[in-house]
């Protein structure tokens, strides 16, 4: 079929070549279809789409590749784009679907339940849908009711996976609850230490145990960020020892992903916390002097921008990934004035001493050279560290 280059690129399973297969991954989503929706969310570059990708291959599904993105603005172009993508994946053969008119608008659900019924049934007894880059629907679409809708008609034997960098939205609460959709999120993508390894290892690069540990805690299962590291390191193996420092490729990605894409206000938060090892909300407010940045650090987490939290009474605690804050520090280093910097930085201490972290206190007033602080801040700690031993 003569399709228009766009819709084929929508239309087309992504091909790859020197993956890794990641068999406990594969595993994880033989069990996971057994219920019939998947969720697939984490950071860019987590490997959500050359897992799924990966999957299919590998188990020889038969399926369905549909990417969402900025011009499926209506349920109209969704359920047109949707229909190609059959005929693709029929080559050929005769695919008969409802045709949506705006005269359906007013009944969205009874016939969206309609033609997922003859497109599932089409598909076979058993296949796989993948709906990639969920994340760039608007929040007020009302694609969301139409893919919630087609969600509960999938069939025995059927799966619909949905690839997002966020997590599943409230249109598909009763979904979770009913326990029809299984989520595989950052904690589960995240490299292990031997799929980090092997991955090294089928680069032809040869590292120590040290080396590998540091490129290990660095990426902290990022896959992009060792892909990109080890782009550098490959292109610098001649040298003694590999460059494993943070590359201006990984740079760029963040600033091309997350940085630039933020409104001014979140620019500033990361800005002002980009000192700190770990903030509380609080901690975030006083250092940016923005009433909101709690509720912008928890964004940046529900999205998968590279935000880790963890759980604690009474205050929950943010943390930036190792090279997310490496990459906020480079650009705080560039876009602030000394003055700032040493002002964030002696604010970070203070808030730091308070929260009883005093061994980062001392290195935040290291970095700024602070002398007078660090002898602050032993003459009143001290004797409580010796005496803790």
């Amino acid at each position: 079929m003569n399709q228009p280059r766009a819709l084929f690129a929508k239309t087309t399973r992504p091909s790859f070549s020197g993956v890794l297969p990641r068999e406990r991954l594969f595993d994880l989503l033989d069990k996971a279809r057994q219920n019939p929706v998947i969720w697939i969310t984490g950071p860019p570059g987590a490997g959500k789409t050359t897992l799924a990708a990966s999957y299919i291959d590998t188990r020889k599904l038969s399926s369905l590749w549909y990417q969402l993105d900025e011009t499926d603005v209506d349920v109209a172009s969704f359920f047109f784009h949707l229909e190609a993508a059959a005929k693709v994946r029929a080559n050929r053969k005769s695919v008969r679907l409802p045709q949506f008119t705006l005269q359906h608008l007013s009944s969205l659900a009874v016939f969206t339940r309609r033609y997922f019924q003859e497109l599932y049934q089409q598909l076979g007894k058993s296949f796989a849908i993948v709906l990639d880059g969920y994340h760039e629907i608007a929040p007020q679409s009302p694609l969301h009711e139409v893919i919630s809708s087609a969600l509960t008609e999938v069939p025995p034997g059927g799966s619909v996976i949905l690839i997002s960098r966020s997590d599943p939205p409230a249109s598909m609460a009763r979904l979770r609850a009913n326990r029809v959709l299984e989520v595989i999120g950052w904690q589960d993508l995240k490299l292990t230490s031997d799929e980090s390894n092997a991955i090294v290892a089928q680069r032809g690069l040869e590292f120590d145990a040290d080396r590998l540990k540091e490129l290990n805690e660095k990426t902290d299962g990022w896959t992009a960020g060792l892909i990109l590291m080890l782009e550098q390191a490959t292109a610098t193996v001649w040298a003694a020892p590999a460059d494993l420092s943070t590359p201006q490729l990984v740079f760029d990605y963040f600033a091309g992903e997350i940085f630039e894409k933020t409104d001014a206000v979140t620019r500033e938060v990361l800005l002002a916390t980009a000192f700190v090892p770990q903030m509380t909300a609080e901690m975030a407010i006083t250092l940016s002097g923005q009433p909101d940045a709690g509720e912008r650090l928890d964004h940046l987490y529900r999205n998968n921008y590279f935000v880790t939290l963890k759980q604690t009474i009474p205050q929950s605690i943010y943390e930036y990934h190792p090279m997310m804050r490496e990459f906020v520090m480079s650009r705080a280093n560039t876009l602030l004035s000394k003055e700032r910097r040493q002002a964030l930085r002696r604010a970070a201490a203070d808030l730091l001493v308070s929260q009883g972290l005093v061994a980062e206190a001392v290195g935040l007033a290291r970095a700024s050279g602070d002398l007078e602080r660090i002898g602050d801040i032993i003459r009143h700690h001290a004797r409580a560290m010796l005496d803790s031993g």
